[in-house]
């Protein structure tokens, strides 16, 4: 401003008063008029709100007609409601929630202002308390919102609740917490809508849960540092609470000394983020929320680490990013979207000081569209050049990460249809990429010289991977830092079949296979100082729970004694033929998880 003076004076008044028995009235005395900031781009448009107590104010009061009130208002008050980053264009005075008053303004005048009586704001959490229930576009029952603490104005109607004149800049990681409570659940069960919208209409994230049960629930939705207001939609049922505050909590610690003798024992149990990342559409596109589980969130990792998990496997897909064609190859624009996001997960989870794996995972499967890394198609000049390239850009986008973050070349690639013993033209190709992969990521330095990167044979397969025709990949001469990885899913039908030949028992000759292949590969690699991992590997739900509790206890306690890494594949499903540890809508644990939880993160017993 030219003015000379760092704020506003206002001075106005009411000629008419509402029924000050309508809490919307009430609050309309709090929020008469607004002050009103916008960017060189008319985004952003945050309210500083003025009533006759003052601005930012949400204490009721009820106000007297024809009085004058005056309320002074710093510039710097106003101007740090934009959060956009972008300059400020300018300043609008405007009405607020006037209700069915009537007001008058006699004055708009620059003022010098004190800069004290600015309130708190920026870092204040805000909860609002109160019941809103919405059963039908004609049937609305919704109680007085209050805001608790922090500043924000809310509103309520027939189909949303509106919250206004946040301040989230100065947050870490702002989430949103909105606890509802289910009544009686539909038969069959309803897809009621959850959402947060943002200040343009469009999902902060969009979630459609399945309920299947009455009583309360919270979800939580990391929010952008940007934002000022937000709609919720919340269908058939009550909200009870709703909570708008700083989630930035990291304890991450850095090791570059792990070596090949000691880096299982320090990954301990490990948790696969399956479904996600990984995803792709029937048209080949990549998306997080394809295969029915919501965006991820920072909370679904503390909720992990929590319990005792020490490691997170997040696979990831890069097929629409990725485009070969005979010898040459393309890396879309789309890639790097990929990789942002990417980053922005392991993140999250390495401030749980988590160990993190990531991968090329659907890229090589024959059921994805626009799948690239076939081993055994003719063209293996291009893939090959692809395949490189695609890793050179993820370890340079990582090399100053330390030993928590691991890279996993591929995953299940194979020939089509063939779940036996592959030609040697296969294995040769797999050979050469797993080489290449360990090249390529070594020579990006500084920190990807000591990565751990482990290496998979013939579709991750324990029999397919402990031939002699698998080649354990070196670097100048060494095998340190080098890990294998497979996946164990034996008996197939116990654990992944719905179709003909599922069965819902596990008998004590496949239960005692798990320790007889688990020692191939304790002799092949472990016994050589090769470290393994089991990649991949659980049991769908199928109303058997106490039959999955003794598999997954044998596939355990195998591991531990055999010294291999596990790392459970959780597909986000908690419903019939799920492998869900969580509900990554509440993030509570699923009856399937409340049962396995405990046994996965188990200590190794004494030997």
């Amino acid at each position: 401003m030219n003015s000379g003076k760092n704020g506003f004076e206002l001075k106005y008044e009411y000629t008419k008063l509402g029924s000050i028995t309508d809490p919307k009235d009430d609050l309309g005395y709090n929020n008469t008029l607004q002050f009103v900031v916008f960017d060189t781009s008319w985004g952003g448009w945050e309210p500083t709100m003025i009533g006759p107590n003052g601005y930012d104010q949400t204490e009721p009061v009820t106000p007297e007609v024809e009085h004058e009130y005056t309320v002074k208002v710093p510039f710097s008050v106003i101007e740090d409601k934009l959060t956009t980053g972008k300059p400020v264009q300018g300043i609008n005075l405007q009405t607020g929630n006037v209700s069915n008053c009537e007001i008058k303004i006699n004055s708009l005048t620059y003022a010098d202002v004190e800069e004290e009586v600015k309130p708190e704001q920026t870092s204040s959490p805000v909860l609002i308390e109160g019941d809103w229930h919405k059963t039908s576009d004609e049937s609305v029952d919704f109680g007085s919102m209050e805001v608790v603490s922090g500043v924000a104005h809310v509103s309520a109607n027939a189909w949303n609740i509106g919250i206004s004149g946040l301040n989230v800049a100065t947050f870490g990681d702002p989430i949103i917490a909105v606890t509802v409570e289910y009544g009686e659940i539909a038969d069959p069960p309803i897809y009621p809508q959850a959402e947060v919208l943002g200040a343009d209409g469009k999902p902060i994230v969009e979630n459609y849960p399945q309920v299947s049960e009455a009583g309360e629930v919270t979800y939580l939705t990391q929010i952008p540092k940007s934002t000022w207001s937000l709609t919720l939609a919340y269908d058939t049922c009550t909200v009870k609470k709703v909570q708008i505050f700083d989630y930035d909590e990291s304890y991450a610690t850095e090791v570059f000394d792990l070596t090949n003798a000691d880096i299982t024992a320090a990954m301990g149990a490990g948790w696969s983020l399956g479904n996600a990342l990984e995803s792709v559409t029937e048209n080949g596109e990549v998306s997080e929320t394809a295969w029915g589980n919501p965006e991820v969130t920072k909370y679904l990792f503390k909720e992990v680490s929590e319990a005792g998990f020490k490691t997170v496997r997040i696979p990831v897909s890069w097929v629409d990013a990725v485009k070969v064609n005979g010898d040459s190859y393309e890396i879309t624009s789309k890639f790097d979207t990929i990789l942002n996001r990417v980053q922005t997960v392991v993140d999250w989870a390495r401030a749980y000081d988590l160990f993190v794996i990531i991968n090329i995972q659907h890229d090589g499967a024959d059921d994805v569209t626009g799948s690239w890394l076939d081993v055994d198609a003719p063209n293996q000049t291009g893939i090959r050049a692809a395949f490189a390239d695609v890793w050179g850009r993820i370890a340079n986008r990582f090399k100053s990460y330390d030993q928590h973050l691991i890279f996993e070349s591929m995953n299940e690639v194979m020939e089509q249809g063939n779940y036996g013993t592959p030609s040697q033209n296969t294995y040769d190709n797999i050979n050469y990429l797993n080489q290449s992969f360990v090249d390529v990521v070594r020579a990006t330095g500084p920190h990807n010289d000591v990565r751990f990167l482990l290496v998979s044979g013939y579709n991750t397969n324990i029999d397919q991977t402990v031939t002699d025709s698998f080649k354990v990949p070196t670097y100048n001469g060494s095998k340190e830092g080098i890990m294998v990885s497979v996946h164990y899913y034996d008996p197939y039908n116990f654990t992944l079949n719905t179709g003909d030949g599922s069965k819902t028992t596990v008998t004590p000759g496949e239960l005692n296979a798990i320790g007889t292949m688990f020692n191939k590969l304790k002799t092949k690699f472990v016994d050589n100082g090769i470290p393994v991992v089991i990649g991949e590997f659980g049991a769908m739900d199928k109303g058997n729970i106490s039959q999955i509790k003794n598999y997954i206890s044998r596939v355990v306690s195998e591991a531990q004694a055999k010294g291999l890494g596990y790392v459970y594949w959780d597909n986000g499903y908690t419903g019939p033929n799920g492998m869900g540890l969580w509900n990554r809508y509440t993030y509570g644990e699923s009856e399937l998880g409340e049962a396995l939880i405990p046994i996965l993160t188990a200590p190794k017993s004494a030997e």
